[in-house]
């Protein structure tokens, strides 16, 4: 049976302001001009500008300003808070007007009841809003690989027959420019595709198939599209690159007949396979550097993100100046015009267009103190990193001092998740270079003689050991280690993996060069 239960629950809600201004917190510069932008299309009392100093104040559109002199037109145009104990008034004087009245009136002016209902409305609107952006859309998106290649393909002198095989095989490539379908899945798409074509009566054979493969991996560009595997994109690139025909005889045998010894950077034992002395085995590694592993990518590559700061700290006689990088973001302001639509005209005006005006006017005041909150507090977390920090802007850049988001977060009295929601995918430009401000905050090592350093400090010292290092003989974790530990720095084996990972450095044999002698 259906029963009914009466249960009490604590929950917890967020403010939709609150959310606003911790979203926009968390978004780079880059991204918060695609979020202005679009508040501005879909907000009508938000535009673009300087706050003039006779704009309206935050609650001036809630509230007739205090200097008006003009008795009537105050009583003409109460302000909310005077609409709603008027209200009060009128349902508490039961002969003043009718049950009917003070529920109209009570529709009206319930403004609690208005904000609360007005609240979920934005809390919807804020939920369907996107939560990932695109950081490389101010690139350009670049050509396409797919019709790069059927345009080369139409211009090409060859029947009409190959041409429709090697458009299946074009449209069944991979990102990386493979071919990765089998020929007999290939042909088996062909005879559903005919019907209706004029190759509906035609047969399409294996040989067919290798004619068009054949014509897209010798004819087209890039070198290399069209490949079946690592190994046929790099022989290909070497058949129709323009070098000798010994290197390039040497280079493909070394990579058809020795690959694994290419991967694995055995250049002894390739000398020795191939007969070759070491200046030809030089020049046949440098020719295997300019090729190209994804050959899709040289068409339809992804376009580069760049990296905007989204502060900006100049050094002035000792002191440091701090900016935050608005040239991305307009002034925003609160349209004056639909303002005076309603604060002039809300006796004629019916209560859907009121409750429209005011939506809206909330959505606009949250977004525009939102923006400010954002700027006020990303400007209080770069003014501590730096008063921590002094060292390092003094030194330009050098002297990280162990530092935790838990030490900052209590200097400026925020939440600890506050300043890791700031400093996330932000950078800050400074007269020495641009870092991410996350980069601030290390943990803690100890030196052999009981300093403690950052673990950044430690980081560069080992990339600065890794670049130096003889490439003929690099020098694996456990020698990184050992060298560490000479400097003073008492680091174990797995650490320097983990950080030599994260410098995104390869292993010892990997880092391997040929030198001749």
């Amino acid at each position: 049976m259906l029963k009914q239960y009466q249960t009490q629950k604590q929950v917890q809600k967020l403010l939709p302001k609150i959310v606003l201004s911790q979203n926009l917190l968390a978004i780079p510069s880059i991204a918060l001009d695609n979020i202005v932008k679009r508040e501005l299309e879909q907000n009508p009392l938000l535009e673009e500008g300087p706050e003039l100093e006779s704009e309206p104040t935050d609650d001036a559109f809630l509230n007739e300003e205090k200097d008006q002199p003009d008795e009537d037109a105050v009583r003409d145009n109460p302000s909310p808070a005077e609409m709603t104990e008027e209200a009060e008034r009128e349902i508490e004087a039961e002969d003043a007007e009718t049950k009917s009245e003070v529920a109209d009136r009570n529709d009206e002016y319930d403004w609690d009841e208005y904000f609360q209902n007005e609240a979920e409305e934005y809390a919807s609107y804020e939920s369907s809003a996107p939560r990932a952006f695109d950081y490389s859309s101010i690139a350009d998106e670049g050509g396409k690989l797919h019709e790069s290649l059927l345009l080369q393909l139409h211009l090409s002198d060859v029947s009409p027959k190959i041409i429709f095989v090697a458009e299946e095989i074009i449209w069944s490539l991979n990102e990386d420019g493979f071919l990765a379908e089998e020929p007999e899945d290939i042909l088996n798409d062909l005879k559903v595709k005919k019907a209706g074509t004029e190759f509906e009566n035609e047969e399409f054979t294996l040989a067919d198939f290798n004619s068009a493969l054949e014509l897209i991996q010798k004819e087209l560009d890039p070198p290399g599209i069209g490949a079946r595997n690592l190994k046929e994109c790099l022989l290909i690139q070497i058949e129709r690159g323009k070098y000798s025909d010994h290197l390039k005889a040497l280079a493909s045998e070394a990579v058809s007949m020795h690959f694994d010894d290419i991967v694995r950077k055995r250049f002894e034992r390739l000398e020795k396979e191939l007969s070759a002395s070491p200046e030809e085995m030089k020049q046949v590694f440098e020719l295997l550097h300019k090729l190209n592993p994804k050959p899709g990518y040289s068409e339809n590559a992804e376009p580069e993100n760049y990296i905007v700061p989204d502060l900006i700290v100049r050094s002035r006689d000792g002191s440091y100046d701090i900016f935050i990088n608005e040239r991305f973001t307009p002034s925003l302001r609160v349209n004056g015009a639909y303002r005076d639509m309603y604060m002039n005209g809300k006796s004629k005006l019916d209560q859907n267009t009121k409750n429209y005006l005011l939506n809206n006017f909330n959505r606009a005041k949250w977004f525009i103190e939102a923006i400010n909150s954002r700027r006020d507090t990303m400007i209080k977390i770069m003014e501590a990193i730096i008063r921590r920090q002094k060292e390092f802007f003094d030194n330009n850049g050098e002297g990280l001092r162990p530092m935790l988001e838990k030490e900052v977060s209590e200097e400026i009295g925020m939440d600890t998740s506050t300043v890791s929601r700031a400093v996330r995918n932000k950078y800050v430009q400074t007269d020495f270079g641009i870092y991410e401000l996350r980069s601030f905050f290390t943990g803690t090592m100890h030196k052999s003689d009981g300093e403690d350093v950052s673990n950044m400090e430690i980081k560069d010292r080992l990339k600065k050991l890794i670049d130096n290092e003889n490439k003929s003989h690099p020098l694996t974790d456990l020698q990184l280690s050992r060298e560490l530990a000479k400097s003073g720095y008492e680091v174990a084996r797995r650490t320097v993996a983990k950080y030599r990972e994260a410098l995104d450095l390869p292993i010892a044999r990997l880092r391997r060069e040929l030198k001749l002698k």
